[in-house]
């Protein structure tokens, strides 16, 4: 298969990460919202088919939920059926920072079915994951954030799919919108060393956090005056 059409070409000598949060979603629209892992409505496959990055991507991480793999294969449809040319891995570590009812995902054989085409080696056969502490989860965006730089020796465009909770561990910055992707930059040493940078308040818990020592830095790209790519 061909690169992805819905992207645009823009080649950078660094390696980038372009986090994007799913579309909107069944428990967005109501919030008494009583089942697992609601999938997106029609209004939330609707808007994801307009997102765009700045660049093809090589790699796109998801997490194991229905509403972020929808959101992955409408955003680059070449990835709802095997083979595709670009990577797909499915990371639990991606999963939403709250334990609502709605963020809890369903069995690996039951998303295995759903979606046959994508590999959920990762998940654990049931979805018995730890009750979620602030703790729990700055550690857990940490690892995310270091095995992330591990892939940029690699892929040079790396896109991550995942939840508004999780990326507020993720990465400082404003809240995310539903379908709104950024794009970041890994930080240097001297980023890590930067408390302007590396410490700041995370959006959802307004706690002080530690966004490091791994940081992800907004990317500006040459010629713009935004902190981040729409």
């Amino acid at each position: 298969m061909g690169k992805e059409t819905s992207c645009l070409v823009e080649p950078t000598t660094s390696p980038l990460v372009h986090i994007i949060r799913h579309g909107q979603s069944l428990h967005n629209v109501d919030r008494g919202y009583p089942h697992c892992d609601p999938p997106l409505t029609d209004a939330g496959h609707e808007a994801t088919r307009q997102i765009k990055i700045s660049a093809v991507p090589d790699l796109i991480v998801i997490s194991p939920m229905t509403r972020t793999i929808q959101t992955a294969m409408n955003v680059f449809p070449s990835i709802a059926s095997a083979p595709n040319e670009t990577e797909v891995q499915i990371w639990p570590d991606l999963r939403e920072a709250h334990d609502a009812i709605c963020n809890k995902g369903i069995s690996r054989a039951d998303i295995s079915a759903k979606f046959p085409h994508l590999n959920f080696s990762e998940c654990p056969e049931e979805w018995n994951h730890p009750p979620h502490t602030m703790e729990s989860a700055t550690i857990r965006a940490e690892t995310v954030r270091r095995r992330l730089k591990e892939l940029s020796k690699e892929y040079n465009n790396i896109v991550l799919i995942t939840h508004r909770g999780f990326i507020a561990f993720l990465v400082k910055g404003d809240r995310y919108d539903v379908c709104e992707s950024r794009s970041y930059r890994f930080g240097t040493n001297e980023d890590a060393e930067a408390d302007a940078l590396r410490f700041g308040i995370n959006v959802d818990t307004k706690a002080p956090q530690d966004f490091g020592p791994t940081v992800l830095v907004p990317y500006t790209p040459q010629g713009s005056s935004n902190d981040t790519l729409n």
